[in-house]
């Protein structure tokens, strides 16, 4: 067995966890975004004090260091569970910290200053710590996409080890002789429990590091991606997306169909009710787009006032179906704002790769051309680009409000 000194071990490993707790601090400043950082860093922070105070503790212990040292390390593994439950979007158990110090500290003060017990007191403190790990691997263990198993995967595993090293601890202490168990003996496993659990530790913070990062790099993805107002895919990744339906309809021979949507007089709304009410009324019409179409469809304000609908596996006629649902729908739509109630109506124009497109570019430009003839028509209604190929061409206006 490892012949190290645990102290040694325990003040290294304070030292290391109140590190942490200053580099996850500082994290958290910069990723506001992201819940259960706060609770990481103020776990470390506490269970490094908790380490460096057992760490000086000689016989007979002071009933000061045995009450600030045990609430201390329960509050700290008890908020290492909590920020798992606050990073996962759950509610946070503070009891769950509270009753840990409580158990730690009613344990730690009768066994060492009314029922002196050194077994005893190791012994359910290895429980204890054990079983908070043991939750908080079950937290981690769980199906997840990827890049972020690999972080939550590298935390459960650091905390599982610490709960193997805690068994191995528990274990040794049921068998040897109560005149020969002390908690800084350098024999049997305890030099080696307290120096794996050490890096195991180290691992498990480095881990939530990792977990903040995929997080942080996912947000910066989505926004990206989306547009701020609606939630919906921006003109780019609409772009991306047709691009790749696109590939996959000239391999399986599928019809890959566009709706491009215009809300009728837009500029009215925000001229005599103001920007505000304007994207209250985009708001709106994205949750009604929302509510109607296919899980495989892909919806994305493409600029303005103007969004796109891209239908796989759906030719124009089909399309048309589902736009003069839409239009109903929508033109039905009563949106209180203030002590107003607004209505307005869209204008819808369809393509599809089976007439012409052969590219996204394409596509959306023939999209575009009927959505300027239903405007052309009379507003308030939908237009095939089919039904307008054999028609002389309109030249497009400078806007279409």
């Amino acid at each position: 067995m490892l012949a190290i000194d645990p102290r040694t071990v325990l003040v290294v490993w304070s030292a290391l966890n109140i590190l942490f707790a200053a580099i996850l601090a500082l994290v958290g400043m910069q990723a506001r975004n992201v819940k259960g950082v706060r609770q990481w860093a103020m776990a470390d922070l506490l269970v490094g004090i908790a380490l460096g105070l057992i760490s000086q503790v000689t016989y007979p212990t002071s009933p000061l260091v045995t009450v600030c040292g045990a609430i201390l390390l329960g509050l700290g593994l008890g908020l290492i569970y909590s920020g798992i439950e606050a990073f996962e979007g759950r509610r946070c158990r503070y009891w769950i910290p509270v009753l840990l110090a409580s158990l730690i500290l009613l344990n730690n003060y009768f066994f060492a200053h009314i029922y002196f017990s050194p077994k005893i007191r190791i012994f359910t403190n290895f429980l204890l710590f054990g079983s908070v790990h043991a939750l908080c691997a079950r937290a981690l263990f769980i199906r997840i996409e990827q890049p972020l198993r690999t972080a939550y995967w590298l935390a459960g595993t650091s905390v599982f080890l610490i709960c193997m090293l805690t068994l191995a601890r528990m274990i040794n202490v049921a068998l040897t002789p109560a005149h020969e168990i002390g908690m800084f003996t350098a024999s049997g496993v305890n030099s080696a429990v307290f120096l794996f659990a050490a890096l195991a530790q180290m691992s498990m913070s480095l881990a939530f590091m990792l977990m903040i990062n995929y997080t942080l790099a996912n947000q910066l993805n989505i926004l990206a991606a989306t547009d701020a107002l609606t939630g919906l895919f921006n003109r780019r990744s609409l772009e991306l997306h047709a691009t790749r339906q696109l590939a996959h309809s000239k391999r399986t021979g599928e019809c890959l169909s566009i709706m491009m949507i215009d809300v009728d007089h837009f500029k009215q709304i925000n001229d005599h009710y103001g920007h505000q009410a304007g994207d209250e009324v985009l708001r709106r019409l994205s949750n009604l787009m929302q509510s109607i179409v296919r899980g495989n469809d892909y919806l994305a304000r493409y600029g303005g006032e103007e969004f796109c609908i891209l239908l796989p596996g759906t030719n124009e006629a089909q399309a048309a179906i589902l736009a003069e649902r839409l239009r109903r729908l929508y033109e039905d739509l009563l949106i209180p704002w203030q002590q107003h109630t607004l209505r307005s109506s869209i204008s819808i124009g369809i393509a599809d790769t089976e007439h012409a497109a052969n590219d996204v570019e394409r596509l959306i430009e023939l999209a575009d051309i009927a959505l300027y003839q239903a405007k052309h028509e009379g507003r308030n209604r939908i237009a095939r680009f089919s039904e307008q190929s054999a028609a002389p061409a309109i030249a497009e206006p400078t806007s279409t409000n």
